[in-house]
């Protein structure tokens, strides 16, 4: 035996018992290698199952990143059905639920608010004023998740978000805008109706109320030429819609009054261009009066006309004299004489008038009685039996050669000479 520092070496004679120390470093020995490779197993079964998982999860990160969902932003006018589509596609996993969301400038967090179920079966879980007005009309075998909202309302507007859950893959959604456009409420009026007069006024007012977006507003105004302008006002409401009112002015004149201009609204809500006609209404008081005997009645009728805005109300009296309560009927512009006779000779005056002022105008009556018609018929009877003889003798002379001129200026010839013998004789 050798001893080398404290190394020990024991040498065992052929024959003898195995030492109990070679024993248990033996033992030890085994156990090292089994565990060695018990290590190097698991080792080699965790690669296997990181390489797997890696082949899993880039399968399916491979198969996620084809799968889609399609759709797209909608306008719709208020009060019209609009169709919100959407589908998955690229799968052919498992539907779980599809689910759609919506978000608005007030509320800009998405909100739940409709669940369609693989069996077909729908839920509300929170109306956003949508309840009763949302229909789904998608397909589920094919992934097809669109849903219709009835009567749209200017509170429609926001953002939808379309959700489709699958396994084993997970979640995938498309957000849809939704835009309500709201045609105008449109008129054409006045506030103080125009009087005539020499300044600028308003001679009408074209309103284009509660429209989404801002409507457009024009004047046509041939008749006036350059003899009008127009002043446009526009007003932003708090839910997004605008209020435009378009002014025409100009000197109110009796001209002006009855002309026709149109007011034009132009809006993405409308289909064409909407044309007002409105006519231009210029109030003043009565002009002229004049007064005419009507050739329209067999009776004796007198009207009375005055020009005026509005209608004038007409006022007939006598002057100086009793008003005849049975012989003289007045209607409103007309005067009816229904008996003639002198009692009704007077002047009559007829009164126009309307709330801007009043004009008069006045006719002299008279009526020829009976009696006085007679003698008159009688008088010209008379006149033309005189004439006819006058012409007879005339006309007798003439034919016997005789000039009644002639014959008369020789008769007082003779009758000179006569005197001038006489006055001869007695001298």
């Amino acid at each position: 035996m050798q001893q080398f520092g404290r190394t020990k070496t024991t040498h065992t004679h052929v024959g003898d018992r195995p030492d109990l120390e070679e024993e248990e470093l033996f033992v030890l020995w085994t156990n090292a290698k089994n565990k060695l490779r018990v290590t190097l197993a698991m080792r080699r079964a965790k690669h296997v199952t990181e390489a797997v998982l890696c082949c899993v999860i880039l399968v399916i990160h491979r198969i996620s990143e084809s799968i889609r969902v399609i759709g797209g932003s909608r306008t719709v006018v208020q009060g019209e059905d609009v169709d919100l589509s959407c589908s998955l596609l690229e799968t052919d996993e498992e539907l779980e639920q599809i689910t759609w969301q919506k978000r608005t400038l007030e509320e800009p967090e998405n909100h739940n608010f409709f669940l369609i179920y693989p069996n077909g079966v729908t839920d509300f879980i929170s109306s956003n004023g949508l309840e009763n007005r949302v229909q789904f009309f998608g397909n589920l075998t094919e992934n097809i998740g669109s849903i219709r909202i009835k009567a749209a309302r200017l509170l429609d507007e926001g953002n939808f978000t379309c959700v489709f859950s699958v396994f084993p893959s997970g979640v995938y959604s498309i957000e849809i805008p939704l835009t309500v456009l709201v045609p105008p409420v449109t008129s054409v009026t006045v506030d103080v109706p125009p009087v005539i007069g020499e300044n600028e006024v308003f001679l009408a007012s074209c309103l284009a109320a509660g429209a989404k977006p801002q409507a457009e507003v024009r004047w046509n105004t041939d008749a006036f030429g350059s003899l009008v302008r127009t002043v446009t006002n526009s007003t932003q409401h708090a839910n997004g819609t605008t209020t435009v009112v378009s002014h025409l002015l100009g000197v109110p004149t009796r001209a002006a009054n009855q002309q026709q201009v149109q007011c034009v609204v132009k809006q993405s809500a409308l289909a064409t261009e909407r044309t007002l006609a409105y006519t231009i209404n210029i109030n003043y008081p009565p002009q002229t009066v004049n007064i005419t005997l009507s050739e329209a009645s067999p009776a004796t009728v007198f009207l009375c006309v005055a020009d005026s805005n509005p209608k004038a109300i007409y006022t007939w009296t006598r002057v100086g004299q009793p008003w005849p309560q049975s012989a003289v009927r007045a209607e409103g512009d007309t005067l009816h004489l229904i008996s003639l006779s002198s009692e009704l000779n007077g002047l009559y005056t007829c009164e126009a008038s309307n709330p801007y002022g009043r004009a008069t105008g006045s006719q002299y009556v008279h009526v020829v009685s009976n009696t006085s018609a007679a003698c008159w018929v009688l008088l010209v009877i008379i006149f033309l039996i005189v004439v006819a003889a006058a012409a007879g003798l005339i006309w007798y002379r003439w034919k016997n050669g005789k000039c009644l001129w002639s014959s008369f200026m020789g008769d007082h010839q003779f009758e000179a000479q006569s005197q001038v013998e006489e006055d001869e004789a007695g001298v």
